[in-house]
């Protein structure tokens, strides 16, 4: 079945999670790259707070990129990337996108925020350190089942690599990966593949 597709979003942002898992998937859609519609009236009807990524499908708006990536995979559950509800391996995708949002990715926006994105005035020097902790103790968790399996569900590549893949890239290139040779050993065969969207700089 075909469906009518448009993406908004920005390269560098989670918004390339959804470009890979469309990609994987064979689908086609237009990509709309326009840093000028973040927070944009124009934006607004598919996101409320007109932020990227934000997605229409055959007439209707999706925001958030987990919410986005399960849900193209459930469009095409031929393509094999997410298991069937109700599955252990649907469960598992569901766990480490969890780990991933609330361990993970939180700390390093949050850092993010705190050296480059709030004026000097808001940012407080003191949590980087503290976020630095805690993105790598969740990030030991994920080398160490590394460390078994080559991908987080069954062995096999899925769309919670795409995910769980793109926080661990952003932690390497903020320099919180040292140590974990895993995690290099994981980008490095999510780089290889043929429709990766993450930055290797």
């Amino acid at each position: 079945m075909n469906h009518a597709i448009t993406l908004y979003g920005l390269g560098p942002t989670r918004s390339s999670r959804c470009q890979w898992t469309l990609l994987e998937l064979g689908l086609e859609f237009e990509f709309i790259e326009d840093r000028s519609l973040i927070g944009s009236d124009e934006l607004k009807p598919h996101h409320p707070q007109a932020k990227f990524p934000a997605i229409v499908i055959d007439g209707e708006s999706l925001f958030e990129s987990a919410a986005i990536c399960t849900h193209l995979c459930d469009l095409v559950p031929a393509a094999g990337l997410l298991g069937a509800a109700g599955t252990r391996a649907r469960a598992l995708h569901n766990q480490w996108t969890a780990f991933c949002l609330s361990e993970m990715e939180a700390y390093l926006w949050h850092t993010a925020k705190h050296t480059s994105f709030y004026p000097e005035e808001k940012r407080v020097p003191a949590v980087v350190d503290a976020n630095s902790g805690e993105y790598r103790s969740a990030a030991k968790v994920l080398n160490d089942v590394l460390s078994e399996s080559p991908f987080l569900v069954d062995g096999q590549f899925s769309v919670t690599d795409i995910f769980v893949g793109w926080a661990v890239n952003w932690g390497r290139r903020m320099g919180q990966n040292e140590g974990f040779d895993n995690l290099q050993s994981y980008l490095d065969r999510l780089f290889a593949r043929e429709h990766c969207t993450l930055n290797p700089e």
